[in-house]
């Protein structure tokens, strides 16, 4: 009889990163590296981290196998037990009340948000909204832009994360309007960890 291995949670993390990574030994060392980096910098005890990351799953699976249509495509941030569902959706679209309503049918979800836009014309253009934001987030010294999760709809711009002060979410939303393109900043941003 062979002996049994445990996982330790570092050996879990590694194989992710290389799972997600498709096996690429580079790729895994960058994802590897985010994630660290993102938990290292993160104002959340690990257990919150670890109980948000939980959650968000948690939705994500029960709005793939939702039966109501659309669902699948709506984005869940969740941080210190407060979920944000976010993405394209028409107005009053049944997706929007089912999301809602799985997500407040999820332990350990304090509250939550919705930002819904009503179409996407440039999801291409979006994207690289997107990527224009993060680099304007990491070029700033003030900002520790793993902080903040960043969603670009329509042009419309969702800022959801935690950070140490008030002064820290204004900066990151002035960081943010600064770029060409954004329409709307709405921020979600936390202050202080639970």
């Amino acid at each position: 009889m062979m002996p049994s291995k445990t996982v330790t949670p570092a050996g879990l993390l590694l194989m992710s990163a290389i799972f997600l990574a498709g096996c690429n030994p580079y790729m895994a060392a960058v994802s590897l590296t985010t994630q660290a980096y993102g938990m290292a910098t993160d104002v959340r005890s690990v257990s919150t981290q670890a109980a948000d990351t939980a959650i968000e799953a948690q939705i994500k699976a029960a709005l793939l196998t939702s039966p109501v249509s659309g669902t699948a495509g709506i984005t869940v941030y969740c941080r210190q037990g407060e979920v944000v569902l976010a993405g394209v959706l028409p107005r009053r679209a049944p997706a929007g009340f089912a999301a809602v309503r799985i997500a407040r049918d999820t332990s350990g979800v304090r509250r939550v948000e919705t930002f819904y836009v009503d179409g996407q014309p440039d999801a291409v253009g979006d994207f690289s909204l997107k990527a224009k934001i993060k680099t304007s987030l990491i070029s700033d010294p003030r900002l520790t832009s793993g902080q903040v999760d960043v969603g670009v709809y329509a042009g419309h711009v969702v800022l959801v994360g935690v950070v140490d002060s008030w002064q820290r979410v204004e900066d990151f939303r002035e960081d943010v309007r600064s770029v060409p393109g954004v329409l709307s900043v709405r921020s979600y941003v936390q202050v202080g960890a639970l």
